[in-house]
């Protein structure tokens, strides 16, 4: 099943849905790109410091009350961390998670997989 949305560039895009699932995971976008500076800061507050990059490479979405993108992000030196990134259909943005194993962070090939918000506003 899928349905259409516009998003915040109002450009259609058609969502593959799996009821409280997330979708494929696929390239990032400079919309994803967009998200993750959006939440830059509130990163840097939750790793304790500010690093040498923040691309995302890859990303999944769920719907929700809006749409939650678990963003996989390279921060530098072969290091990745997974975000969980809270989009309302209003527009308004929040980072309600990050996954970073310890102080090595994830693997570039880790799969992005549903993680529970650890962030709390």
């Amino acid at each position: 099943r899928s349905f259409y949305l516009l998003d915040s560039f109002l450009q259609e895009r058609e969502f593959a849905i799996m009821p409280g699932g997330t979708g494929d995971e696929k390239e990032a976008t400079p919309e994803v790109q967009a998200l993750v500076e959006q939440v830059k800061d509130d990163l840097v507050a939750a790793l304790g410091q500010s690093p040498a990059t923040f691309q995302a490479t890859h990303f999944k979405t769920q719907v929700v009350a809006g749409m939650n993108y678990f963003v996989r992000v390279h921060l530098g030196d072969d290091k990745h961390v997974h975000l969980r990134i809270y989009k309302h259909f209003s527009g308004s943005v929040e980072l309600h998670g990050v996954r970073h194993g310890e102080l090595g962070g994830v693997g570039a090939q880790e799969e992005l997989v549903y993680f529970d918000q650890n962030i709390k506003k």
